[in-house]
C-alpha cells in the first residue's frame, strides 16, 4: 500500500508541543516551577551550540530525551488530561490548513497515514483520534509502579524515527510500497524519514532542510523558516 508519513511540530501544526504544555501548566497553575526549570536547563545550552561546542542534533536530542521530565510522577489518566487539553486547545487550532488538506487527500485516496514525531506517543494518539489517523510513532514514555518515571523508553528523533516506524509496520503487518509513498517534515532531522520514500516533501522547512531539499529536487511546501 501507499503510505503518507507526517511530522507534527512545525509540519502538520504551527504550534510546538513543549509550548502547548507550558500553556497548560500556566492555565491550571500546575508544575510551573518544573517547566521553568526544564526550559532554563535546556536553553542554557544554546550558547554552547552557537559557539560550536554542542551540535544542533545533540541539543535537540537532549530536549526530546528530557521532555518526559514534565510528566514525572503523574498517572497515565492524568497524562491523558494534559494530552487532550493540548490537542484541543493548541494542536487542532494550529493545524496548518494546507498541510491538513494534504493529509485529508491522502485519507480520501485510501493511503495509510501515520504520524511520525518526537512528541509523546500517547499525545499523538489523542491527535490521531481527532484526525482519523489510526497509527502513530512517537517517543514512548516509561511507567514505574503505575506512574510516569520521567524517562523515555525510546526517544523518537532522527534515525530513530525510521527504526520505530519500521517496527510499527512489522508489528501491524502493514506492507508499504516506499517508492510510491510520501513523507512530510520541516526539519533537517526529518531527513531519514523523508529519504525513506519516493515522494519526500519539505514543509515550511528550516534553512538546512530548505537547502538540502533544493539540492535533491524535492517538493517544498510553504516558506522556509530560520534555524
Amino acid at each position: 500500500m501507499i503510505a503518507a508519513f507526517f511530522d507534527l511540530d512545525g509540519t502538520l501544526c504551527a504550534e510546538h508541543v513543549w509550548r502547548a504544555m507550558g500553556k497548560y501548566f500556566k492555565e491550571y497553575r500546575r508544575r510551573r516551577l518544573l517547566f521553568i526549570t526544564f526550559l532554563a536547563a535546556h536553553f542554557s545550552l544554546w550558547p554552547l551550540y552557537r559557539l560550536g561546542l554542542l551540535s544542533r542534533a545533540r541539543f535537540f536530542r537532549l530536549w526530546i530525551n528530557h521532555m518526559p521530565w514534565l510528566l514525572v510522577g503523574l498517572r497515565p489518566e492524568e497524562g491523558q488530561e494534559i494530552f487532550r487539553w493540548v490537542t484541543e486547545q493548541a494542536l487542532i487550532p494550529s493545524l496548518r490548513p494546507d498541510v491538513a488538506e494534504v493529509l485529508r487527500q491522502h485519507q480520501a485516496e485510501g493511503h495509510l497515514v501515520i504520524l511520525v514525531s518526537g512528541a509523546f506517543e500517547e499525545l499523538l494518539a489523542c491527535l490521531g483520534e481527532r484526525l482519523g489517523v489510526q497509527h502513530v510513532v512517537g517517543t514512548r514514555l516509561e511507567l514505574n509502579r503505575g506512574r510516569y518515571s520521567g524517562q523515555a523508553i525510546k526517544p523518537c528523533f532522527g534515525q530513530d524515527k525510521v527504526t520505530l516506524l519500521t517496527e510499527l509496520l512489522a508489528k501491524s503487518g502493514l506492507e508499504v510500497d516506499f517508492s510510491q509513498s510520501f513523507s512530510y517534515g520541516d526539519s533537517i532531522f526529518d531527513v531519514p524519514v523523508l529519504e525513506l520514500v519516493g515522494n519526500p516533501v519539505a514543509v515550511y522547512p528550516d534553512a538546512e532542510l530548505w537547502d538540502y531539499a533544493s539540492q535533491q529536487g524535492w517538493r517544498i511546501l510553504g516558506e522556509a523558516k530560520g534555524i
